[in-house]
């Protein structure tokens, strides 16, 4: 008698799931995604890259490259709390999934 009670219940309850694609989700004001990079600031240092304990950061001083590979990257926020220029911040980008392995790689 107790379960066809609880039954019951349940299926007259509002569903608890989101919509997602159509129900946005609301962000943490403190979710660490997606690596958001200003060139201008950056005097590439190179201590972002060695932090990483992942090794998914690589700098290039003589070209003045940089690029994070987001399929290695642990989102540990190392990378930034180390960086002296305070250039390089995780943003609340988080839909981060593709298809083709060559597009985790973001350059700077």
């Amino acid at each position: 008698m107790k379960l066809t009670i609880e039954c019951l219940k349940n299926v007259l309850k509002k569903p608890f799931t989101q919509k997602y694609p159509k129900e946005r989700p609301a962000i943490p004001s403190r979710l660490r995604g997606k690596h958001v990079y200003d060139k201008e600031k950056c005097v590439y240092c190179g201590l972002c890259a060695r932090y990483c304990p992942s090794n998914a950061i690589s700098v290039d001083r003589e070209k003045k490259e940089w690029s994070v590979d987001i399929g290695k990257c642990l989102f540990c926020e190392q990378c930034a709390e180390v960086c002296p220029t305070k250039c390089l911040v995780l943003g609340t980008e988080f839909e981060l999934a593709e298809v083709d392995k060559g597009r985790f790689v973001f350059r700077g």
